[in-house]
């Protein structure tokens, strides 16, 4: 077995990214929760969520609002609706919560039948944002609102101590992400949120930004996302034809478990994680 196949099979498996999502998802919770109250969505209204991952974000909204509210999400394949529905579609009392397949760009309900609609790190991935925003302008009333929340607007920090090493594994990604987003990286289109709002001719275009922290002792939470999925899936085997071969030895020695030099291992650790959340209101009422 030559050297690269050796190094291939001793790679860890790639993680569903349903449980990368998840993973995400609680180690936003704490801010999450303040970043939607924050909102002040109305008692008892009706949103949809495009894009509901494992639903997590769509149980807190639903929570949000209250018992008489109602949060729908959708997502574009029935493997990851039933996540959904398997992690979270039976934690509230029936008709609070579903999960459908859905299209963002196609909507499949009436003009005007919802009072917003939420959108968690998913516009980036949406090529057509524009027919995206205006489906979502189509089906929230007017005076209601499309909230887009985009984590990473600027990179995080993970490897505190090491900024170069950090900015060529982020230039990395940049690059790696640049066919998925039909030439522009998913950071570009995330920094440009604002502008692709004001194009769909929504008003009152705003954004907000929180600074997550966590630091050693890490929460089982925030060493799970680390690990799992920053360091072993987003930094793993896909990075490296992207990076040079010194720059893949000290990201192995920093990020990888049992190494002497893993950087989880420090009583200093810690690491800095911005959202972004994007908001804007429909014209008319």
């Amino acid at each position: 077995m030559s050297h690269a196949h050796a190094s291939a099979a001793a790679a860890p498996p790639a993680e569903p990214f349903t449980k990368s999502l998840e993973r995400m998802n609680y180690f936003q919770e704490p801010e999450a929760r303040a970043l939607i109250a924050d909102l002040a969505l109305t008692p008892g209204s009706r949103g949809l969520d495009v894009g509901c991952g494992v639903g997590l974000y769509a149980l807190w909204l639903a929570e949000a609002i209250g018992l008489r509210g109602r949060v729908t999400g959708i997502e574009p394949t029935a493997e990851r609706v039933q996540a959904a529905h398997d992690l979270v579609g039976r934690r509230l009392d029936t008709g609070r919560l579903e999960f459908h397949v859905g299209d963002g760009t196609a909507l499949s309900m009436d003009d005007a039948s919802v009072d917003w609609v939420w959108c968690g790190d998913v516009l980036h991935h949406i090529q057509d944002t524009g027919a995206a925003l205006s489906e979502f302008r189509r089906v929230v009333r007017p005076g209601g609102r499309v909230v887009i929340k985009e984590s990473q607007v600027l990179s995080a920090m993970f490897l505190p101590g090491t900024p170069e090493l950090e900015r060529r594994i982020q230039l990395a990604e940049i690059e790696r992400t640049r066919e998925e987003g039909g030439g522009r990286s998913f950071q570009e289109r995330r920094q440009t949120t604002l502008t692709s709002l004001r194009a769909a001719g929504l008003e009152d275009v705003d954004a907000r930004s929180y600074l997550l922290a966590r630091r050693a002792p890490l929460t089982a939470a925030a060493r799970d996302y680390i690990q799992k999925t920053v360091f072993e899936r987003n930094w793993g085997e896909r990075l490296r034809p992207l990076l040079s071969a010194e720059d893949w030895t000290l990201r192995s020695a920093l990020c990888d478990e049992g190494s002497p030099r893993h950087v989880l291992a420090s009583p200093d650790y810690y690491c800095l994680y911005p959202i972004t959340v994007f908001s804007a209101r429909v014209p008319g009422a």
